[in-house]
C-alpha cells in the first residue's frame, strides 16, 4: 500500500538501490524498496505515489537536507545570499534579483 501508484521503472530502480543496500533479493515487484533523494526518485514519489504520509515524508526530507548537523549549509548559504548582495550593490541594483 505505502509504494501504490509508482510506475514500475520506479520501483525498478528503487529495488536496484535497496540491493546496492544489501537487500540482495529485492524486485521490483515484490520489494523491499529503497526510496532516496535523487532526482528520478524524488519527483517518482511526488508525482505518483497515492500514499500521502509517503510524499510528505519524501517532501520534509528533501527540505530539510544538509540543513543541520555535520552537513549542515546554512553558513555557506548566508555567505552567498551576503556576497550576493554586494555584488549588487556594487553594480548599483537595489538587491540581487535585480542584477
Amino acid at each position: 500500500k505505502e509504494i501504490e501508484g509508482l510506475p514500475a521503472t520506479s520501483l525498478g530502480l528503487a529495488a536496484q538501490t535497496a540491493v546496492s543496500k544489501g537487500h540482495e533479493n529485492a524486485t521490483a515487484e515484490n520489494g523491499p524498496w529503497m526510496i532516496t533523494l535523487d532526482a528520478p526518485c524524488l519527483f517518482a514519489v511526488m508525482q505518483h505515489a497515492r500514499n500521502r504520509a509517503l510524499r510528505e515524508e519524501v517532501y520534509r526530507a528533501n527540505i530539510t537536507r544538509a540543513s543541520s548537523g555535520d552537513l549542515d549549509n546554512t553558513p555557506i548559504i548566508n555567505q552567498i545570499l551576503k556576497l550576493r548582495m554586494e555584488k549588487a550593490r556594487l553594480l548599483n541594483y537595489n538587491n540581487y534579483a535585480e542584477v
